[in-house]
């Protein structure tokens, strides 16, 4: 290792590091295949978004299944976010690139933080899932 790169922290090391749920990060280090996997893919996840196609974060099943499995822990996250960035949970997830051409409506939004689907439920699960793993692997790569 030269000087200029840093260590990655370990997966304990990323949960005593950022305030993301431990739940949350140990799900999305499952999700995408185990430590190894998500070390892997983290920085190309950083560099470019999750929608280019990383291991369980590619089809509607199972993003959608994340989701709602996960819901309380993105909700938290998502509401801790917003009230960073100075926006109702609402206003910040309409305003994810993923709905810049089609975005959901307030109800689809609080349903899909609630674990519904409906058919625009779908696309805000799906966001959901992917906002997830995105956040997690850019506290890893920070």
């Amino acid at each position: 290792m030269t000087t200029t790169e840093t260590k990655k922290p370990s997966l304990q090391g990323l949960v005593n590091s950022t305030s993301i749920p431990e739940s949350l990060v140990r799900a999305v280090v499952r999700q995408m295949g185990g430590w190894q996997s998500f070390k892997e893919s983290a920085p190309d996840i950083c560099r470019g978004g999750i929608d280019g196609g990383f291991h369980g974060f590619i089809y509607y099943g199972d993003t959608m299944k994340f989701s709602k499995q996960n819901k309380e822990a993105i909700r938290k996250l998502a509401i801790d976010q917003a009230q960073e960035f100075g926006l109702g949970v609402v206003e910040m997830i309409k305003g994810f690139n993923c709905f810049k051409n089609n975005a959901p409506t307030e109800a689809e939004i609080i349903d899909g933080l609630a674990g519904i689907a409906h058919p625009m439920g779908v696309n805000v699960l799906n966001a959901l899932a992917w906002y997830a793993g995105e956040e997690v692997a850019r506290a890893y790569c920070e």
